[in-house]
């Protein structure tokens, strides 16, 4: 590399001179960047637009049927001895329940012994009866401890699982208990085991096993889990306590939840306003009038503001008490929003889902923000494409820029250089000639 003089032959500030002509230069990659820039702020425009019109299918797809529109709510009077949960296709109604028995599974524990690894139980058979079911179980001098015999049990399929528990004995802690699969099964062991110095095992029930028994209205139901499906359609039960007395009961109310579906008409409300209120911010941006905005927004007014056709009671939004604004967005009147949920159910259910032939507000908005979200050929897909590739083109080109602006600078710094050298040859070369006309002078006064 070149000695870089600086100028100090000439007084010249050659490193500003040369940072000033390659400023002039960069004028060009500065158009690049700011180029790029802007593609970067419309993507990340259309990004977030993108997010948008996702969130408010969400809210629509919520809307689309009759079951994602219905909530019901199950209250009981009180939550002692049952919770109690509705879906959308509950039947609505009072009901009145009462716990006779909650799911329980036998338990039969064995006696005490002193170590579960020890073979020292005889061989031969264990014979379980579960359920009416018998499965034996073959003990020999492979599995004849207390451990072996539990593996054995649970790797027979019988619809028993075995367990080893200690109850703090100080001389026989170990005992073997067996648990039935499935409640209200009855289990039997019989043992035929010859030899050993431990006793065979003898099992004493410790739980009874018993099914869940609930009256609903004076009907006896019957399960084997403490969780109840379809006693009362659409409602799941979970058991308690019991009662404990066959005349007392629990009141249970299954009701349409007027609050759930407004609120669900709210947050799509609430999500159409955000994409309105987005596009209406990008105006003063250059992207503004783009009409990968505009046109979806069009769209989307077009359905908010039309009628559905067909017979159904509710026709359009503004029946919900939806109302457009000046600036686009859309005002709710929440006492006729709350009035029709309640007494026109099927009138909403119908203006959103559709219904005889009809399609609904909510499968107009789905179908057409499934493809303006698409992610092949949706808007921010084909933007992103077009984007990425030109940002790739000035990527290049900022590339090509910068390595003849570094190549510049150099042959710059190598003509300075070069001329500084030159002046301070000159200026040495000056010196020694004014020395020597200096020297011949005084020879001649001299003389």
């Amino acid at each position: 590399m070149s000695i870089q003089i600086g100028g100090l032959a000439t007084g010249l500030d050659t490193n500003a001179l040369i940072n000033q002509l390659l400023k002039v230069e960069r004028k060009p990659i500065e158009r690049l960047e700011r180029e790029q820039n802007y593609l970067k702020s419309r993507l990340n425009a259309f990004t977030e637009f993108d997010k948008k019109l996702k969130g408010f299918l969400s809210k629509a797809e919520g809307l689309a049927s009759a079951d994602k529109i219905v909530t019901n709510k199950a209250v009981a009077a009180s939550e002692e001895f049952f919770s109690v949960t509705a879906s959308s296709t509950a039947e609505q109604g009072d009901y009145n329940i009462n716990v006779v028995s909650l799911a329980r599974r036998e338990k039969e524990a064995s006696q005490g012994y002193a170590d579960t690894g020890a073979k020292e139980f005889g061989t031969g058979t264990l014979s379980l009866n579960v359920g009416g079911t018998a499965v034996d179980v073959t003990i020999d001098d492979t599995n004849n401890s207390l451990g072996g015999i539990r593996d054995a049990i649970n790797a027979a399929g019988a619809g028993v699982s075995a367990s080893i528990i200690n109850d703090g004995d100080p001389d026989n802690p170990y005992r073997l208990v067996l648990t039935a699969d499935e409640a209200g099964t009855a289990v039997d062991v019989g043992t035929s085991l010859a030899g050993g110095t431990y006793a065979a095992p003898l099992f004493t029930q410790t739980q009874e096993g018993t099914k869940a028994h609930i009256q609903v209205d004076g009907i006896d139901i019957y399960r084997t889990s403490n969780t109840i499906t379809e006693a009362i359609p659409g409602v799941t039960i979970d058991l308690l306590k019991e009662h404990g007395d066959p005349a007392a009961s629990t009141g249970v109310q299954v009701n349409l939840d007027v609050e759930a579906v407004d609120k669900k008409v709210r947050d799509f409300v609430t999500s159409y306003n955000e994409i309105v209120s987005f596009v209406s911010a990008q105006k003063d941006s250059s992207w503004g009038r783009d009409s990968g905005l505009q046109m979806p927004m069009r769209r989307l007014q077009g359905v908010v503001s039309s009628a559905i056709g067909g017979d159904n009671s509710l026709q359009a939004l503004s029946q919900l008490g939806m109302e457009t604004q000046k600036d686009g967005t859309l005002k709710i009147d929440g006492a006729k929003l709350t009035d029709a949920i309640s007494n026109d159910l099927e009138g909403v259910i119908g203006l959103f889902a559709g219904s005889d032939g009809v399609e609904g507000l909510s499968g107009q908005f789905v179908d057409y923000l499934k493809a303006a979200t698409n992610g092949s050929d949706g808007i921010l897909a084909s933007r992103k494409d077009a984007t990425d590739s030109s940002l790739r083109r000035i990527d290049t080109q900022i590339e090509r820029q910068e390595a003849r602006l570094e190549q510049r600078e150099e042959t710059m710094r190598a003509k300075f250089t070069a001329m500084e050298q030159m002046v301070s040859a000159m200026n040495a070369q000056s010196s020694f000639l004014s020395q020597q006309l200096a020297n011949i002078s005084l020879m001649g006064n001299q003389s």
